[in-house]
């Protein structure tokens, strides 16, 4: 029953679909998005060779930044769908691993408190059911909750960075700083474009590929460990 290392199967499956299905999906929608760009600057470029009138002009120029700025934003929401997907892909590996271990030490209730978020459950199942402590290895997950909230900013927020506060909780509605819930640009800084009430949450090339570098080795030490346990459970003698 132990000759097929399951753990080790979920970590290759998790390793493609991030690189394939994530990071593959988002080079290939920026190639496309830059190839219109370049097509639509194009256009636009060659009529501004052409003898015109100022106003003309003017429109043109407005109609290449509108051009670049289009395709800013649009490369932008392609990142932080990346980031989302990542976060959500990791959520179903650490299930998955701890569903196969129900061959040597099956899950007996239900694990953490509803008011927790999903990983840290896991983190609770993992522990009680595995005796991995995540307390010990606070390195390897520190990038999960700035992972788990700058995913809940984009999809319970539209990627807003900074948000309106409920009307009972602004002091004064002539100073935006009393408008505004900037907790989020506050925190996360390094993943945040702009300021104010237009702020945004924007996940930089380098900031997605370190989120994914330390989601993959997280996988990879937890096949592991999950591994060893499942043989050693083998090794056991059944009473």
């Amino acid at each position: 029953m132990f000759d097929y290392d399951s753990f080790e199967g979920e970590y290759e499956s998790f390793q493609w679909d991030v690189h394939m299905l994530i990071e593959g999906t988002l080079r290939a929608g920026i190639r496309y998005l830059d190839s219109e760009t370049e097509t639509e600057l194009a256009k636009i470029e060659e009529w501004m060779k052409k003898p015109a009138s100022d106003e003309w002009q003017e429109h043109l120029v407005d109609e290449h930044v509108d051009v670049l700025a289009t395709n800013a934003a649009q490369q932008r929401f392609l990142r932080n769908m990346a980031l989302v997907g990542l976060a959500s892909r990791l959520t179903h590996a650490l299930r998955a691993m701890a569903k196969a271990a129900e061959t040597f030490n099956s899950r007996k209730k239900r694990y953490g408190q509803k008011d927790m978020s999903e990983f840290t459950r896991l983190w609770v199942e993992y522990k009680e059911r595995f005796g991995i402590d995540f307390d010990a290895h606070a390195s390897r997950i520190a990038f999960i909750e700035p992972l788990r909230e700058v995913r809940n900013q984009i999809v319970h927020d539209g990627g807003e960075a900074n948000t309106i506060k409920p009307l009972d909780e602004i002091e004064d509605p002539g100073r935006d700083s009393d408008i505004l819930d900037v907790w989020f640009s506050a925190k996360y800084p390094e993943y945040v474009r702009g300021m104010g009430i237009g702020a945004e949450v924007d996940v930089s090339q380098d900031l997605l590929d370190k989120n994914v570098k330390a989601a993959i080795e997280l996988v990879a030490w937890l096949s592991e460990e999950l591994r060893k346990r499942e043989l050693a459970s083998a090794r056991t003698p059944q009473r």
